[in-house]
């Protein structure tokens, strides 16, 4: 079964910082509830993440997974290239200035390899969805800046 989801959101917040929030990917479970543990296992030229270890919690089911990032200086992407339960995804973030302040795009697919009734799955996966962009736009809000990625 397989669910995608698509939100837009503007914070008033500078793009870098929001990309070097974003970039924060071992602090990812601050903000999403379905992450539980996150590492960081190789970095791209730039410093920023490119492999990465993640033990994930969707519709309470826990699968160990590892992800592929490519990052450009407005974008943030993945996928799910192993899956300890057979389950995959892929999404990005975007980022792009505009007059209030940067307009992030989050967009997320997921795959689950049981079965579970659609419905159940869509407002499942829309209610964790909604409370991870509320998090994440509060994350980003009050990042520090830490590790200094290059977003070139």
């Amino acid at each position: 079964m397989r669910t995608k989801t698509d939100h837009r959101f503007i914070v008033d917040v500078d793009p870098d910082r929001v990309m070097e929030a974003l970039l924060a990917i071992e602090r990812t479970p601050d903000w999403s509830p379905s992450h539980k543990d996150v590492r960081v296992a190789t970095h791209d030229a730039y410093g920023r993440p490119k492999r990465v270890y993640a033990t994930v919690s969707p519709m309470g089911n826990s699968d160990r997974q590892v992800l592929e990032f490519d990052c450009t200086a407005d974008r943030i992407s993945w996928q799910v290239v192993e899956s300890g339960a057979g389950g995959g995804g892929k999404g990005w973030f975007e980022l792009e200035q505009s007059d209030e302040g940067t307009e992030v795009w989050y967009h997320s697919e997921v795959y689950l390899p049981i079965p579970v009734p659609g419905i159940l799955m869509k407002r499942s996966m829309a209610r964790a969805n909604e409370e991870a962009v509320q998090n994440l736009i509060e994350f980003i809000e009050k990042f520090q800046f830490g590790e200094n990625y290059d977003v070139g």
